[in-house]
């Protein structure tokens, strides 16, 4: 071993040498780097060489290359100022280019120990494009698909390389893309990196011609991005990916990025239209395209173009909206809850939408009517969620609970939302939730839970009496552990009562047994320390800290009950990041408790 290491730094003499007689590195740090690198190549050469000595040694290499080309940049600016011409700056020097051909000797020393850690081949991509090596890039992205060519990325990132970086080369980009697809039928990344890529090539043609004939834009010249190879690798795409409404509104997003597509957006809408006529997300996409493109009809993107552009319509005279027209037609093709719902929120944004523009409404609030009548008494939790904040926007507060109380009184549903959003906004919150915890059964634990939280929080902030809250506190703490993790947040109009957690709850509890007495503490606390089955984890862990020395320092006079509070919160914090905490707690109280 110690002939290869130390022929390794034999080689590296010459480099270290010249930086030293150019004064970029002193003799004495060039013996200090020397030494790191002996130690490091001995590292490298044991028998079970680690991946984190190979890094160590890269890092401080990558280090010693940048102060390398700071005092390289310092040493010609100070001779600059001195107008002495420096006769080492005119030549390349061996010494310039030593440390990023030895990093790039450990990147193909770490992968050729490590072929399988795909970090490696990333790391040394990111460093060739950082050194500006793109002729060794591209053989590390070579070398990379070769060991792991179902990874789509890594093929997306060496076409965009090949296209993208300095070779600007779009045969190369197309070839890697078709192998990577070859590899990947089924990838929608890499079919919609092909349909980008063509399209910025369609783009990149039609700038040519512009500059070369010096004119507008003309039918000639957009006929260069009509985008048709686009079109032929779309085709193919819908054909391996032919279940994906997803995928197809990527593709349309991507349209959406480059101008003169409204043909291509057509295209992909109808075909949407004709495989996925019965999932509302294909109706929502074609509704958008429809809003989309009547926004840009009448909004004002320049004022060259300010005269060409159709009379923005006043409130009168636009008669017929294509995007409420689409909905119109897709409630009437699925009359279900969830295309309902996605109609509904759909025409809202689209009304605000319209609202900003200065634009007429009168369409989608007739439509907005329409399909309040069509879901009254048909609703889903979500969508009478809603319809209730549709009305809430409105200001009609009362029509709002009036819904969500038919709602619920109606359907009893088993989710907790409506219950908690109609207590919210009802004038007696705990006869709603009392009702809510008989029609929300226990075996639906996490959403029973939630309302015995509103509950109980209600109940708090009312100073109901110390009998009830502690059977809710116990009805709790017997769910406890089926909802270990559970964190309620957007408890909307609900939050001025509402309670975020069962660790929040013991907290809250104990503050209100500290104003009634010692016994309803001692009551609260060994209900939850000792005759229940909370448990710790990294969501409850501060409030239950917080509850434990609380409830220490309420017992301040009594060193047994002290005692026993931090022994059994030493049990339940084992194996958290507050045991240690936990454990000094009890050890300075220690001569109190003996």
């Amino acid at each position: 071993m110690a002939e290869h290491v130390q022929e390794s730094l034999d080689r590296m003499v010459a480099p270290l040498r010249d930086l030293m007689d150019r004064q970029i590195f002193s003799e004495t740090e060039i013996k200090a780097i020397v030494e790191r690198r002996r130690e490091s190549e001995y590292l490298l050469r044991r028998v079970a060489a680690r991946k984190a000595d190979f890094l160590r040694y890269i890092q401080a290499e990558q280090d010693l290359e940048r102060l390398r080309q700071l005092r390289t940049k310092q040493r010609k600016r100070d001779h600059l100022k001195s107008q002495i011409p420096d006769e080492h700056s005119q030549k390349q020097h061996i010494g310039d280019v030593h440390i990023v051909q030895h990093l790039h000797l450990l990147f193909v020393r770490a992968i050729r120990k490590f072929r399988s850690d795909l970090s490696l081949h990333l790391l040394h991509a990111d460093f060739c494009k950082q050194m500006k090596s793109y002729s060794r890039l591209g053989k590390v992205y070579s070398e990379a698909l070769q060991i792991f060519p179902r990874q789509s990325g890594l093929w997306i990132e060496a076409a965009s390389n090949e296209f993208f970086g300095p070779n600007r080369s779009i045969r190369n980009a197309r070839i890697l893309l078709q192998r990577g697809i070859r590899f990947n039928k089924t990838s929608e990344d890499i079919w919609c990196q092909m349909f980008s890529l063509e399209m910025h090539y369609a783009q990149t043609l039609r700038g040519r011609k512009q500059i070369l004939l010096g004119a507008k834009i003309t039918e000639e010249i957009a006929e260069s991005a009509s985008y048709k190879i686009a079109e032929v690798i779309y085709k193919n795409a819908v054909k391996a990916v032919s279940d994906s409404i997803p995928f197809r509104l990527r593709l349309l997003d991507i349209c959406r990025k480059f101008p003169d597509t409204e043909r291509l957006m057509e295209t992909i809408q109808e075909q949407l239209e004709t495989d996925f006529g019965g999932q509302p997300e294909a109706w929502i996409a074609r509704a958008l395209f429809e809003a989309e493109k009547d926004l840009k009809v009448y909004g004002s993107e320049s004022d060259d173009e300010e005269e060409e552009k159709p009379e923005h319509p006043s409130k009168k005279q636009r008669k017929n909206d294509a995007a409420v027209a689409v909905l119109e037609k897709a409630i009437d093709a699925l009359p279900n809850d969830r295309m309902h719902l996605q109609a509904f929120e759909f025409a809202r944004k689209y009304k605000e939408e319209l609202e900003e523009k200065g634009d007429s409404v009168i369409q989608v609030q007739e439509f907005l009517d329409l399909l309040e009548k069509r879901i009254s008494g048909h609703l889903s939790s979500e969508l009478a969620l809603e319809y209730a904040d549709y009305l809430l926007e409105s200001s009609k507060v009362t029509e709002a609970l009036a819904s969500l109380e038919n709602f619920c009184m109606s359907k009893k549903p088993v989710d907790s939302s409506p219950w908690i959003q109609w207590a919210g906004l009802s004038s007696s919150p705990k006869t709603v939730l009392s009702r809510a915890t008989k029609c929300v059964p226990m075996s639906s634990a996490c959403e029973h839970l939630k309302i015995l939280l509103q509950l109980f929080g209600c109940q708090l902030s009312a100073k109901e009496d110390n009998f009830i809250l502690f059977q809710t506190f116990q009805r709790l703490l017997l769910l406890s552990p089926s909802s270990q993790s559970l964190f309620v947040e957007d408890l909307g109009a609900c939050q001025s009562f509402g309670l975020q957690s069962i660790a929040e709850a013991c907290v809250k509890y104990l503050e209100h047994a500290a104003t009634i007495g010692l016994p309803a503490v001692r009551k609260v606390y060994s209900a939850v320390l000792f005759n229940s089955s909370v448990e710790v984890n990294d969501i409850n862990m501060n409030e239950l800290q917080n509850f434990v020395e609380r409830s220490a320092a309420l017992e301040s006079k009594d060193k047994v009950r002290r005692r026993r509070i931090y022994e059994r919160a030493l049990e339940m914090f084992e194996g958290t990041d507050l045991e240690h905490t936990m454990r000094k707690l009890r050890e300075s109280n220690a001569a109190k408790f003996y």
